[in-house]
C-alpha cells in the first residue's frame, strides 16, 4: 500500500509518500520568495538527500489596485500551486496501485481573508486528489484535524512546530523511517533550525509525515 499524506498550505505545502510504511519520500513546493542563502541551502539538502526534492512556482500572489484583479491573481497561483503537487504525484505514483491519500483539514485558528484564501485552495486540491489521483474513489481519500495528527506522533493537540519537529527526529514512531533521507537531515544539517524556528519547507514535510503515522496508528 502506498500512502500519500500532505501538508497543505498556500505558502509551502509539503508531501510525503509512504509504500508499506518502509519506504518514505517527500517533496515540498514553494510558492514565496526565499532568501539566497535558504535557496541555496535547500538545493544542497536536496544533493545531498535525493528522496527530498522541492519545486517552485512562478506565478505571484499580488494585491492590485482592483479587487476582481487581485482574486484573478490569486485564483492562477493556487491553480499553478495545484497543478504543481498534482503533476508530481502522478509522475511518483505512475507504478503504485494500492493509494490512499490523507491531508490535514483547516486549521481552526485560521481566520479573516487568510481562511477564505486556505479554505478555497484546499478545496481546489481535494478535487484534484480524488478525481486525478484516487480516480472518483472517495474511499481512499482522509482528511485528519491538526489535532489528530500531533497525537498520532505522541505530541499534544496544540503543541508548536518545533515540539513535532523535535518529536519526528527522536521518535518518529515508525523504526524504518530512520533510515530516511529527512531523518538522516534533521539529525545532521544544524542551519535547519535556527533558535525556535524551523525553516521552510523542511518543517511542512515534517508535518507531511503525521498522516502515515495516524495512517499507522488506525491500521494497529
Amino acid at each position: 500500500m502506498t500512502i500519500v499524506s500532505i501538508d497543505f498550505s498556500i505558502l509551502f505545502p509539503g508531501i510525503c509518500i509512504a509504500r508499506d510504511l518502509k519506504e518514505f519520500s517527500w517533496f515540498a513546493v514553494v510558492n514565496s520568495t526565499l532568501r539566497k542563502k535558504d535557496k541555496e541551502d535547500l538545493e544542497a539538502l536536496c544533493i545531498k538527500y535525493p528522496s527530498l526534492k522541492i519545486l517552485k512556482t512562478q506565478t505571484k500572489r499580488k494585491t492590485q489596485a482592483e479587487y476582481h484583479l487581485t482574486e484573478r491573481n490569486k485564483l492562477i497561483n493556487y491553480g499553478e500551486l495545484i497543478e504543481t503537487i498534482i503533476q508530481e504525484l502522478q509522475v511518483q505514483l505512475k507504478d503504485d496501485k494500492d493509494v490512499i491519500v490523507c491531508i490535514e483539514g483547516i486549521s481552526f485558528g485560521s481566520k479573516g481573508n487568510s481562511l477564505v484564501d486556505i479554505a478555497q485552495s484546499t478545496g481546489m486540491l481535494k478535487q484534484q486528489l480524488i478525481s486525478k489521483i484516487l480516480k472518483g474513489d472517495h474511499d481512499r481519500f482522509f482528511v485528519f484535524t491538526p489535532g489528530e495528527l500531533k497525537n498520532a506522533i505522541g505530541c499534544k493537540g496544540n503543541a508548536g512546530k518545533l515540539d513535532v519537529f523535535n518529536k519526528f527526529k527522536e521518535d518518529p514512531i515508525l523504526e524504518a523511517v530512520k533510515k530516511s533521507d529527512l531523518f538522516k537531515a534533521v539529525n545532521t544539517e544544524k542551519w535547519i533550525v535556527t533558535g525556535d524556528k524551523v525553516i521552510s519547507p523542511v518543517i511542512d514535510m515534517v508535518d507531511s509525515y503525521l498522516g502515515i503515522a495516524k495512517i499507522y496508528q488506525l491500521a494497529k
